[in-house]
């Protein structure tokens, strides 16, 4: 029998896209098992957003009215085991900086806790996984602060 032609050779049918099913606009939650995303701060003195910078995290103090980041808190945060990281924290009550670890403690609670004199003397407290909704909502009659129902 003599060899096959390219054109004796069956070629299979065009498959059709799949079909979407289903388009959301809601951003996915970070994961629980990571300090990423925002924070409330023990005794509601504030809010802290954690995100990625280059290899290690951040923190950043969050506006109340917007949620913009301000002045960075926790500062090149490292991994040193699966949930826990160690870095530098800025405190803005003495306005000094100190060495400092962070860790999980459940999905929405993280141990911040700064230390002094070589690390022979630290405190800390418990920050609380926050849920922000924007502060003010722009409205054809000017600015609200509550969403409408």
């Amino acid at each position: 029998m003599p060899p096959a032609r390219p054109t004796d050779v069956a070629t299979p049918a065009p498959q059709p896209a799949p079909r979407v099913s289903r388009v959301s606009h809601e951003v996915d939650e970070e994961p629980a098992d990571t300090p990423l995303g925002d924070w409330q701060s023990e005794g509601r003195k504030g809010m802290v957003r954690i995100e990625p910078c280059g290899q290690s995290l951040c923190g950043y103090v969050l506006d109340p009215l917007t949620n913009a980041k301000g002045e960075t808190v926790l500062v090149d945060m490292r991994s040193k085991a699966p949930s826990e990281w160690s870095g530098t924290i800025y405190s803005r009550d003495s306005g000094k900086i100190y060495y400092g670890t962070i860790a999980m403690k459940g999905p929405n609670s993280l141990r911040v806790e700064a230390c002094a004199l070589g690390r022979f003397f630290c405190s800390g407290n418990i920050w609380s996984r926050a849920d922000i909704k924007p502060a003010r909502l722009m409205t054809d009659r000017g600015i609200s602060r509550e969403p409408r129902s």
